[in-house]
């Protein structure tokens, strides 16, 4: 388990990623037990967490006390929102995301938090930018009051995809090298783009495939998912 100090003393009761030592904490009946575990040591309650269908899109939904612990477990879900970022202005209201290669994005204003699932299609479709104008459309944020963290993901280093994904990405503007895409540098350019002071935005630069802290979908399989959570 990693806790994110830079955005814990911006106020935030929990920014954390689980990772190998804290078992698989994906969406599974057998999984239930060691995601529990996981959000009881983050001080978090299970029964409240809150979490989305992700689809690997770039919509971001509104959440509230409303939707507490429709991320709880599988038939849960059903009635959680279809979307792959989440912001609330709710103190107390945890969010959580699975990935595993695909990144984090941890987002925290005066007053309201944001938490991301940006996987290659989310990120080329400017889900960063999205969660930070949400925040800002729903809740009054200043961009220039945020927080960021790109969290553990996929890394430059290993992200390699076909020459057809790599020429459509480099096409668009968006940092690569060679089939190699840069997830984390993308993701940075959005958040400053769109107000975030670069100084506020952290780059974790831990690769989920080549480290040994993290679930990796490429690395393992398929199997295992990390759990990112983040509670004011």
């Amino acid at each position: 388990m990693v806790h994110f100090d830079t955005l814990e003393q911006q106020g935030v009761t929990v920014a954390g990623l689980s990772g190998l030592d804290d078992g698989d904490c994906g969406w599974s009946p057998r999984t239930d037990g060691q995601r529990a575990a996981y959000l009881r040591r983050c001080g978090l309650e299970p029964a409240h967490l809150v979490s989305v269908r992700q689809v690997h899109g770039s919509r971001v939904a509104v959440v509230s006390d409303a939707d507490r612990g429709c991320g709880a477990n599988m038939d849960a879900l059903v009635s959680a929102p279809v979307a792959d970022g989440m912001i609330t202005d709710v103190p107390g209201l945890p969010l959580g995301i699975m990935v595993a290669d695909c990144v984090p994005v941890y987002l925290v204003a005066p007053g309201a938090i944001g938490l991301v699932h940006a996987g290659r299609k989310g990120t080329r479709q400017g889900i960063s930018r999205s969660a930070v104008n949400a925040l800002v459309q729903h809740f009054g944020a200043a961009p220039e009051t945020l927080w960021a963290l790109v969290g553990p993901s996929a890394g430059p280093c290993c992200y390699e995809v076909s020459e057809e994904m790599a020429r459509d990405w480099r096409g668009k503007g968006l940092p690569a090298r060679g089939c190699f895409l840069d997830l984390w540098e993308t993701n940075r350019r959005q958040l400053i783009a769109s107000g975030v002071p670069e100084g506020q935005i952290q780059v974790s630069g831990c690769c989920t495939i080549c480290g040994t802290t993290y679930h990796s979908y490429r690395r393992d399989g398929g199997t295992g998912r990390n759990l990112a959570v983040l509670c004011r």
